[in-house]
């Protein structure tokens, strides 16, 4: 063994045998040591997300026209104001449902409780021309 190695050998002992000491005198520093690393190790997996998310980074402009997809490949539903709802719920603030692939021209934008909301008016029969309001993440280029 060069003298190298047998250095690495005993610096590595060394570390080992401080941490088995730490745990035998000090606990609490053991365990809350390996907490941190796990956590660490959990955190550098999970990260923030931002990269799966379908909402458009882009800036809209009004006017423009836009394509409302579905991000569950059904149809979406245009409310009469910036909330959640559903279809089968008989909400008078239902509007209508579109087709995902629906083409739309943006009218205005919101924010409610951080959940960006678009008012878009469907090009086409669907609708019968009138306008409502879904998440923004319905909104395509």
């Amino acid at each position: 063994m060069s003298n190298e190695s047998k250095f690495k050998t005993e610096q590595a002992t060394k570390i080992i045998n401080t941490i088995v000491g730490l745990k035998e005198s000090n606990p609490k520093a053991f365990y809350g040591g390996i907490a941190v690393l796990l956590l660490l190790f959990v955190f550098n997996f999970v990260g923030s997300g931002a990269e799966d998310s379908k909402a458009m980074s882009t800036n809209l402009v009004k006017g423009d026209t836009y394509s409302l997809q579905s991000p569950n490949g059904g149809r979406v539903l245009l409310m009469g104001m910036p909330t959640f709802g559903s279809a089968g719920s008989g909400e008078k603030t239902n509007v209508c449902t579109v087709k995902a692939g629906t083409k739309a021209t943006l009218e205005e934008w919101t924010v409610v409780n951080f959940i960006h909301y678009v008012k878009v008016k469907p090009q086409g029969e669907q609708c019968d021309g009138k306008s409502g309001w879904t998440s923004k993440i319905h909104m395509s280029n």
